[in-house]
């Protein structure tokens, strides 16, 4: 799979931290030859959690990978799709829907596990629910942005999306013991969706119990956030007299990356997104 990357080799915050501590917890369980250890310590074994309350394992079972393929593919979209959605996000809240999409993958392959059509005893490992949460983001985001599926075949986001899910979803059912998670997958496009389509109203509705929630005010009238841009202040708090209204502009900028994708903005539009994209962390 490949697309354009529209902001050259730079990294946004959360995305950078993910691929370090990824391939930091790889190369560590390899130098130290214990990687049984962590996957039985830290890989999602739903017997471990029903009957030893290790339920740390539904975060933790993201970071282990079991082999340089396995790591490569999942870091490789984490980059690929990621970067786009924390830009257009921030930082904050792509890694609450990152990690919401692999805990709820996790839980998915708990319960399923229970009900006889996913490994009981056998560790989950990966980070391919919240990948498959990224994957459905973008697909939501920019529907008909073309993806070359394995280099070569284009393909609209949303048509990938839901091909890849249909897939997973059928060999979840028909191929148990085949050493992929597919529920995992499954879990985490799931999750995501419920995320995307849903989240904003349950925080808009929190303040019918708790009051006025300025966390709402951001949900409220939009299915999913994008960046804050302030009123045309820069980092350090002075005015930006190049652009009195930056919100506005921000919002103009994204339509055009919705319509045309980020190649088509100049370097002018990069910048002002980048400023507005920090000054939302």
């Amino acid at each position: 799979m490949s697309m354009y990357y529209g902001y050259g080799f730079s990294l946004p915050r959360a995305v950078k931290a993910l691929l370090i501590a990824n391939v930091a917890v790889y190369a560590i369980a390899i130098l130290l030859g214990r990687e049984r250890l962590f996957f039985y310590l830290f890989g999602l074994t739903p017997a471990l959690v029903s009957g030893k309350l290790m339920i740390w394992q539904f975060f933790t079972y993201m970071f282990l990978h079991g082999g340089l393929g396995h790591i490569g593919f999942n870091m490789f979209a984490l980059w690929m799709f990621g970067t786009e959605l924390e830009y257009n996000w921030g930082t904050r809240d792509f890694l609450k829907y990152y990690f919401a999409c692999g805990i709820g993958g996790g839980i998915i392959v708990w319960i399923t596990s229970l009900l006889g059509l996913s490994p009981y005893t056998v560790p989950t490992i990966g980070a391919s629910g919240a990948i498959y949460g990224l994957l459905l983001a973008y697909g939501m985001m920019w529907p008909d942005r073309i993806i070359l599926v394995f280099g070569l075949l284009p393909m609209k986001a949303l048509h990938f999306v839901i091909i890849f899910g249909a897939i997973d979803l059928f060999q979840g059912f028909t191929r148990m013991g085949s050493g992929v998670a597919y529920f995992a997958h499954v879990g985490g496009l799931a999750t995501g969706f419920v995320y995307l389509k849903f989240g904003w109203r349950i925080m808009v509705h929190l303040e019918h119990f708790f009051g006025h929630n300025p966390i709402a005010d951001r949900f409220r009238g939009r299915r999913f956030t994008v960046i804050d841009g302030g009123r045309g202040k820069h980092d350090e708090g002075e005015s930006d007299p190049a652009h009195p209204d930056i919100e506005d502009e921000v919002d103009r900028i994204l339509d055009k990356i919705a319509r045309n994708g980020m190649e088509s903005l100049d370097d002018r539009e990069r910048d002002i997104l980048e400023r507005a994209s920090r000054r939302k962390r």
